[in-house]
């Protein structure tokens, strides 16, 4: 037998009235802002931009780069505009919404498969599409230098390198613990949450005084798939139930990874 359960949701929340300007507000996760702005989704980020085109125009269509100075510039191999001598990343000294973190969608897939009533296998699959966090974690590495990404060489001009003034620049460029768009990251993922295996025993072993024995495999979050580079695109590191302080990953203790053997006796 083969039973399914199939869960799907989708939620979001938009600010529908404030009085005044926009409001910018900290994270108690660390020191990224969120942006509250009538009309708009509550929990967008808000910081610096860095950009991947030379001549990429803000919203407003002026040039994040002035025309005159966009010889100075160039695309790197990772994608990013960089300073051609300095090779230090360019950074927008204007600040916009990153946009809306939260997932276009939530899935659950609950399954159990059992044969003769002799073993039975449960398993829960979790998708998530469309998530975002912002990698603070990441972004304070970067900022003491211990960031695994420091070896990792770029292409900038035909010369290659595993440039120090390039990820420095992503931390301290315009704004040294300011919140920046390279930290903002896909954290869309799908997870194998739980799987049980069980085997009636006494199935196979009849004992007289023995009715019922039973052996049970558990392990919990066992596989995940994602793009995220932080330990877990699950957690959030910001206020417990906040509205909107819920998008950034501060240090925060990743989902164990748990095993668990279990034997049930019936008399």
């Amino acid at each position: 037998k083969w039973n399914l359960i199939t869960n799907f949701g989708k939620s979001t929340s938009t600010l529908s009235t404030v009085i005044g300007p926009q409001i910018v507000v900290t994270s108690n996760a660390g020191s990224s802002n969120y942006v509250l702005t009538q009309g708009q989704k509550i929990g967008q980020l808000y910081g610096f931009l860095m950009i991947h085109s030379v001549d990429a125009t803000a919203p407003d269509g002026s040039y994040y780069i002035p025309q005159a100075q966009q010889s100075l510039y160039t695309v790197a191999s990772n994608g990013w505009v960089v300073n051609s001598t300095t090779k230090q990343p360019y950074v927008t000294p204007s600040q916009y919404s990153f946009g809306d973190p939260n997932p276009k969608f939530n899935m659950s897939f609950i399954n159990t498969l059992s044969y003769s009533n002799l073993v039975s296998l449960d398993f829960q699959i979790d998708w998530v599409n469309g998530n975002h966090l912002y990698n603070q974690t990441k972004e304070w590495m970067y900022r003491d230098g211990i960031s695994g990404d420091y070896d990792t060489p770029i292409t900038i001009n035909g010369q290659t390198g595993a440039y120090t003034a390039f990820y420095r620049g992503v931390y301290a460029q315009v704004s040294r613990n300011g919140t920046k768009n390279y930290f903002y990251e896909d954290a869309s993922y799908a997870r194998l949450r739980n799987l049980s295996l069980t085997v009636n025993v006494d199935k196979i072993i009849h004992v007289k005084s023995i009715k019922r024995l039973q052996l049970v495999l558990t392990g919990r979050n066992l596989v995940t798939i994602t793009k995220y580079t932080g330990y877990d695109p699950e957690i959030s590191s910001g206020t417990g139930n906040s509205a909107f302080d819920r998008g950034v990953d501060h240090n925060t203790t990743p989902n164990n990874k748990t095993y668990q053997l279990g034997l049930n006796i019936g008399l």
